[in-house]
């Protein structure tokens, strides 16, 4: 079983948790279309990893300009697309990623499946573009994460059993 699953959700809602929740249970890589956004703030403006509303907002821009100019996440997601599907054990790789035309793509592309984890107990971020859009796309699958950890795994294995 091979997938791509690009996951969304508001900050904070437990989609990295319930990443590697299903990577306990299946061989998987999990990546970020900001890892080489974020990757670039560390080099090239001394970011030090916070995630204020000034730091996010300054990323949702930065990613923007990326994109814009050289297609940047596109091009590093599509290399890890490849290590994927060549490495025999992986069977999922995980995208998290935010702005619905991304996500669009990427599923097109990549033959990806899209997946929301909402929470209602999480602060619906919106200062800036990236997080305020995240309700903004229809969703192959969707996680209801207002329970306990324990609730999330089994969440996490009601979804791996589904994708089988």
């Amino acid at each position: 079983m091979k997938k791509i699953i690009i996951v969304n959700g508001f900050p904070n809602s437990g989609k990295t948790e319930l990443e590697n929740l299903i990577a306990k249970y299946n061989y998987s890589i999990i990546r970020s279309s900001v890892d080489c956004v974020k990757e670039y703030a560390i080099k090239y403006f001394d970011w030090d990893g916070t995630k204020t509303e000034y730091w996010r907002r300054f990323l949702s821009q930065l990613k923007s300009m990326l994109v814009n100019e050289f297609d940047y996440m596109f091009l590093d997601l599509t290399k890890e697309v490849r290590k994927f599907y060549r490495d025999v054990n992986c069977e999922i790789l995980m995208i998290d990623s935010r702005e619905p035309e991304e996500i669009e793509r990427f599923k097109n592309q990549f033959h990806a499946i899209t997946l929301f984890v909402e929470n209602n107990r999480c602060e619906k971020i919106t200062s800036n573009e990236s997080d305020a859009n995240v309700k903004n796309y229809k969703y192959d699958y969707y996680i209801d994460n207002n329970g306990n950890l324990e609730d999330l795994e089994k969440l996490a294995i009601e979804f791996i059993n589904k994708l089988k």
